[in-house]
């Protein structure tokens, strides 16, 4: 049996009004689909809808209601076109890229280009959309080098051969900075694009709180007034909240016992909160070295507050990934689990956390006096030091 990857867009909530249903029509012509499946994935202002037509020789018609404020919904087929570690029964995989579509009011729209090459393919019908076919254009042959670079990765795992590995590593790398590059160039020469603001919406978290300033205050005031420019705009202010030299929020959450431990009881400490899950390998790695700081500057003032996300469905599941990381990495500091209470008060949120491990430092005052990013930890340690004097 064939397995289907899709990927659902979902689009933050805006007033009620704002989503007047309307209708929208997409006809499509794709080399190599035959007669398999088409499916369009999308959020039409109330729930998920994900609308689903059979090809006939490459051939397809999808029709559906539409809100009033434009979209990004997500075109996928069922003609298989991951990438796969082992056989494909069961077995691990790269799912392939959808097409994104700008889905809007009585939209009429068409798609051409490949199956296998479908989230390049090219939508026509309106500027919305021809903004993204700019878009994939420039991205293109990166695109197809990533997705070359998955391959020569996946053969060479499935083939037990290291050799090479460090090497594709570094190709990867390269090409995702090459990606960030022309995404960024794409926003500051196409202000008034659906696609640029769209972009700086995704990729928030690859620009420093004064790039993402700068690139939003760049946007037409028409792209700033869509729901994803007021996205952009509200992550400004969380980041800008809880920048260095500003005061850390308060927040309660309940620890591994059943008690709630509030960031306010340590001031008068210097706090670093880190943002991990159990889930998450580069934070598991950061445990042996944050349990060696913790050793060495707790008792002159160092506290360690975890505040962990996990992605298990339900709560109990959540709770037992989150004390079972505990305890095998044997961390001794607070820790308090970001899921509970239906996430009423939801800690990434309210520090603009988007990327793991992500760790704050806080003066005895409660301000924030350091922001990183990712596993590396020359900078904590030289800061530490620098405090606290060994």
């Amino acid at each position: 049996m064939k397995r289907i990857f899709m990927t659902v867009m979902v689009a933050c909530t805006c007033a009620a009004s704002a989503y007047a249903q309307g209708s929208y029509r997409i006809t499509g012509k794709l080399e190599g689909q035959g007669n398999e499946k088409i499916m369009f994935s999308y959020f039409d202002g109330s729930k998920n809808v994900t609308v689903t037509a059979e090809a006939a020789d490459g051939a397809f018609t999808l029709t559906g209601t539409a809100p009033e404020q434009p979209v990004i919904g997500r075109l996928t087929t069922s003609v298989d076109r991951n990438i796969y570690l082992g056989e494909r029964a069961n077995s691990m995989a790269i799912p392939a890229m959808p097409l994104d579509v700008v889905l809007s009011k009585d939209c009429q729209l068409s798609v051409t280009g490949s199956a296998q090459d479908l989230n390049l393919a090219t939508v026509k019908g309106d500027a919305y959309n021809e903004s993204f076919n700019e878009l994939r254009n420039a991205e293109s042959k990166n695109l197809k080098e990533k997705a070359a670079l998955q391959k020569e990765l996946m053969q060479l795992r499935k083939m037990g051969v290291k050799d090479g590995l460090d090497d594709v590593g570094k190709k990867m790398l390269a090409n995702y900075q090459e990606l960030n590059a022309i995404h960024k160039k794409y926003v500051k020469d196409h202000p008034g694009a659906y696609a640029a603001v769209y972009l700086l919406s995704r990729t928030g978290k690859e620009y420093s709180l004064a790039e993402l300033k700068a690139a939003y205050e760049g946007l037409d005031a028409s792209m700033k007034n869509t729901y994803l420019g007021q996205g952009v705009a509200s992550r400004i202010a969380i980041m800008s909240s809880t920048a260095a030299s500003g005061p850390a929020p308060d927040f309660t959450k309940p620890s591994p016992d059943g008690n709630f431990i509030s960031l306010s009881q340590f001031k008068g400490k210097y706090v670093l909160i880190d943002f991990w899950g159990s889930w998450c390998a580069p934070c598991r790695q950061s445990n042996p070295h944050l349990k060696e700081l913790y050793a060495t500057y707790k008792d002159k003032g160092f506290e360690i507050p975890g505040v962990a996300s996990e992605k298990a469905d339900d709560l109990d599941a959540a709770k037992a990934a989150w004390k079972k990381a505990i305890d095998t990495d044997g961390l001794t500091w607070p820790q308090v689990l970001n899921n509970e209470l239906a996430m009423k008060s939801d800690v990434v949120k309210l520090y603009g956390v988007d990327a793991y491990p992500t760790k704050l430092l806080i003066d005895k005052n409660g301000n924030i006096i350091a922001r990183w990013q990712g596993a590396e930890s020359r900078e904590l340690d030289v800061k530490l030091k620098s405090i606290f004097g060994n």
